[in-house]
C-alpha cells in the first residue's frame, strides 16, 4: 500500500501517527511485579499500524518524534531520558523485523509472522541485552547505584541477585508480553485500518493522467463540434 502514497500523504499520515503515539505514551499505567519505574503504555501501536501502512521508516520516525515529544513534555523524569532511550530501541527490535517481513508478505500471514518475530526481538534483544549492557549501566551511573536497582527487584522476588537474573525474569518477560498484547490489538484493527487507509492506496499519477484523458477527451469533442458547425455555416452561405 506505502508504495503507492504520494509523498505529502505519506508524511501528513506519518505525523498524526506520530501525534497519536505521544498522546499513547502519555497515558503509562503501573505494571504489576515490576519496580515502579517500569511502566506500560500502547504507543508502539501507532509505530506499528504506520510500518504496515507505510513501510519501517515511517515507523521508526512515529517511534522517534514519539520520544522527543515526549521528554519536550515531561523533561527527563524519573529515568533520565534512559527510559525513552530504551523505548525507541524495543519499538525498533519490532518495527525493523515487521517492516521487513510484510514488505516482502504482503498479507494477513507476513503480518502476523512479522509481529510474532518481533515480539521474540525485542523480549530478548531489548529487554534482556540491550538492557544489560547500555540501559541499566546507563542508570547506575547517571541515576541509582546498581545495588539500589537490585534492591527493587529485590523487593518483588527477595532471592533475587546478579541483574542478568532480574533481568531473564522479569524485563524479558515483560518486554515480550506488552509486544504480544499491543501485536493483538494491532491484527485486529488490521483490516478496519485497511478499508480506512485505502484511500491513499490510489496513486496520484494515476489520477492526473486520467484527469488528463478525461480533458484530451472533452478538446477532441469541442474541435470536432466546432468543426461540424464551422461546415454548415459555410453550407448554409453558399
Amino acid at each position: 500500500m506505502y508504495n503507492s502514497l504520494s509523498r505529502s500523504k505519506w508524511l501528513a499520515t506519518t505525523a498524526i501517527l506520530a501525534a497519536m503515539a505521544s498522546v499513547l505514551f502519555f497515558w503509562e499505567l503501573p505494571v504489576p511485579l515490576m519496580p515502579s519505574f517500569i511502566q506500560f503504555d500502547f504507543s508502539l501501536l501507532p509505530c506499528i499500524i504506520g510500518t504496515v501502512s507505510m513501510g519501517p521508516l515511517s515507523g521508526v520516525i512515529i517511534a522517534l518524534f514519539k520520544n522527543i515529544i515526549h521528554l519536550i513534555f515531561k523533561g527527563f523524569g524519573a529515568t533520565g531520558g534512559v527510559g525513552n532511550l530504551a523505548d525507541f530501541v524495543t519499538c525498533l527490535f519490532i518495527i525493523l523485523p515487521l517492516g521487513l517481513i510484510y514488505k516482502k508478505f504482503h498479507n494477513i500471514k507476513g503480518l502476523i509472522i512479522g509481529l510474532v518475530v518481533g515480539c521474540f526481538a525485542s523480549g530478548i534483544l531489548s529487554g534482556l541485552f540491550f538492557n544489560a549492557i547500555v540501559v541499566y549501566p546507563l542508570y547506575d551511573k547517571f541515576l541509582l547505584p546498581m545495588s539500589a536497582i537490585l534492591d527493587m527487584y529485590k523487593q518483588i522476588r527477595p532471592s533475587s541477585k546478579g541483574l542478568w537474573e532480574v533481568l531473564a525474569i522479569f524485563n524479558m518477560p515483560y518486554t515480550f508480553l506488552k509486544c504480544v498484547v499491543i501485536s493483538i490489538v494491532a491484527v485486529l484493527i488490521s483490516k478496519p485500518l485497511e478499508s480506512i487507509l485505502k484511500r491513499y492506496s490510489t496513486p496520484t499519477r494515476h489520477k492526473n493522467t486520467k484527469d488528463n484523458e478525461n480533458s484530451l477527451e472533452q478538446n477532441i469533442a469541442d474541435t470536432a463540434l466546432s468543426d461540424s458547425l464551422e461546415s454548415n455555416n459555410q453550407k448554409t452561405n453558399n
